[in-house]
């Protein structure tokens, strides 16, 4: 019987994943004060920042089938850029849009290995992505999917 992954366990997974990733330099969770706080310490945060906003148990219907779901939040995002600087704000929303599709790739991946704390849980077609600007100087992309509540 699979063991129902739960908040901490998604956000661990998230945390790791960063600390392992060759392209993601940062990790914040779910609050936004948790962002403002890392974002403007002493070391800041340094791009490309994953940072975890929405964490929602619901439920998704196909036709005649229900499953239980958790519909995850995630935004890709380079700071410090220059509000006046159009094509790097375009760029790096380009270079953000690249880092999500390897991030799927790598949620996919791991679902497919039982011994992960996603195995079997990624549903690939709830995957969204889409431009984000956040706070006037953070440009990148919100990637949105869900995961099979186990």
């Amino acid at each position: 019987m699979m063991q129902e992954i739960n908040f901490i366990e998604v956000k661990n997974y998230f945390e790791n994943l960063v600390a392992q990733s060759n392209f993601l330099k940062s990790f914040t969770g779910i609050f936004a004060r948790e962002f403002h706080t890392n974002i403007n310490s002493a070391d800041g945060m340094e791009s490309p920042i994953l940072a975890m906003f929405k964490y929602e148990k619901g439920e998704e219907s196909s036709g005649q089938n229900t499953i239980a779901v958790r519909k995850l939040g995630l935004s890709i995002l380079f700071n410090d850029i220059a509000p006046d600087d159009i094509p790097l704000q375009y760029e790096k929303i380009s270079e953000a849009e690249l880092y999500a599709d390897k991030l799927i790739a790598r949620i996919r991946l791991d679902s497919s290995k039982q011994d992960n704390v996603m195995f079997n849980s990624f549903l690939p077609n709830t995957v969204q992505i889409l431009p984000v600007e956040f706070n006037g100087n953070n440009y990148g992309v919100d990637v949105f999917f869900s995961l099979k509540h186990k």
